[in-house]
């Protein structure tokens, strides 16, 4: 079977309860006729929910099993080396109309440990009180198609402390005392360690006397506060905003998350590119599992600097880069003007177009990708780009 060209992909929306309705129809005009969430397109090989490769002879594959099948063609052989028979990445389009869960990520060591304890004590991958679904890592860059709001990392000590301060919590008065005595990592983990355990009656009450606080404050840490508590009332964490930096990404600007980073979505549509995994452990905001022993031991509780959280794009003509710390991906959107240069690729690529009309040519094959459209570039495949659009490109690094 001749894989050494273009091929598009079929991709599933995932309806988590979270996303927009009518995102994805404004940016794309893709249809929304039950009027349900519409949270996430997947684009990828992940098992979960891989896309659907259209190949002519066969009908439509599953992307992860013409990946097990014929890896080493489509990926080529220093990713095959490197990742093994695998596509390193996973691409979607976020589309968050409420706040996801406050959460983190493992690294690849303790997702490949934490996936073989929960095999081996027979949990079924997809159990609600699992924490591991892969033995992945999840790094990811988030980039953004409008306005965008998140929180990312935390705060400066003393920021922290200054803002629970503003509360006059008599619940907290002993945590913090603690806290300001030892302002380190340790003594930030130990903090959130205590806050995020507080027994149901103490947790109630110290959200309760927040409140009262934070609802006749301007501070915007207490604003989004409030605007948490309204989605979940009495959950642990409405405190995240006072403890991590708010962001806001205009269109075209993008951000990083590196493994053991807190960090929530809270508004907005963007593009969203990881290693392909799954593995999400939770620390509020939600209605799903919550593990606090583990997501302690997830954590980095080092404070990230505004000026450390916005990715610095690099132009080189008609490309803008994103540059990232990792090797699972690269992110790169593309302006296409009528031709753009033959490119040739030694790894596999991922093409998606943001907007406008434009078409791959290969020498057997041409595919017209519309808005929201995408395909997969097998490593190897000579290739140019005609007509008139953005286009994005997710590729990796051997």
């Amino acid at each position: 079977m001749n894989l050494n060209r273009p091929l598009k992909l079929k991709n599933r929306i995932q309806p988590y309860a979270w996303g927009s309705r009518d995102a994805l129809r404004q940016l794309f005009g893709i249809a929304n006729p039950d009027n349900r969430p519409q949270a996430e397109i997947w684009m990828g090989a992940h098992p979960k929910s891989p896309s659907m490769a259209e190949l002519k002879e066969r009908g439509d594959q599953p992307l992860n099993n013409l990946i097990a099948e014929h890896g080493d063609q489509l990926l080529g052989e220093g990713v095959s080396r490197k990742f093994g028979k695998q596509l390193p990445y996973l691409f979607k389009v976020l589309s968050a109309a409420e706040p996801l869960s406050i959460q983190a990520h493992p690294t690849k060591e303790q997702a490949e440990k934490g996936f073989q304890r929960e095999n081996q004590a027979g949990i079924p991958v997809d159990a609600g009180h699992r924490n591991y679904r892969d033995d992945n890592h999840k790094p990811e860059l988030i980039y953004a198609l409008t306005p965008f709001r998140a929180m990312n990392g935390f705060r400066p000590l003393n920021d922290i402390i200054t803002l629970f301060r503003q509360l006059d919590s008599s619940v907290l008065t002993e945590l913090l005392d603690a806290f300001e005595s030892n302002l380190s990592e340790a003594g930030l983990k130990g903090f959130y360690g205590h806050l995020m355990q507080l027994d149901d009656l103490l947790r109630k009450q110290a959200v309760t006397e927040a409140l009262a606080v934070a609802m006749k404050s301007e501070e915007p840490a207490l604003q989004e506060l409030v605007k948490l508590n309204d989605k979940y009332p009495l959950d642990i964490g409405v405190f995240s905003p006072l403890l991590l930096n708010l962001v806001e990404l205009e269109p075209g600007e993008a951000m990083f998350l590196d493994a053991g980073t807190l960090h929530a979505y809270l508004e907005g549509t963007g593009l969203e590119v990881m290693a392909s995994s799954d593995n999400v452990l939770r620390g509020g905001l939600t209605p799903k599992h919550v593990d606090v022993a583990e997501l302690l031991g997830t954590i980095r509780f080092i404070p990230k600097l505004s000026n450390q959280i916005k990715v610095d794009p690099e132009v080189k003509g008609n490309s803008v880069n994103y540059p990232v710390p990792v090797d699972d991906f690269a992110f790169e959107i593309e302006t296409v003007d009528s031709l753009t240069d033959c490119r040739s690729p030694e790894t596999v690529e991922l093409l998606f177009c943001q907007e406008g009309n434009v078409e791959i040519v290969s020498d057997d094959e041409e595919i017209k990708l519309n808005a929201a459209d995408s395909c997969l570039l097998p490593a190897g495949v000579h290739y140019k780009l005609v007509g008139k659009g953005k286009i994005v490109r997710v590729s990796c690094k051997v």
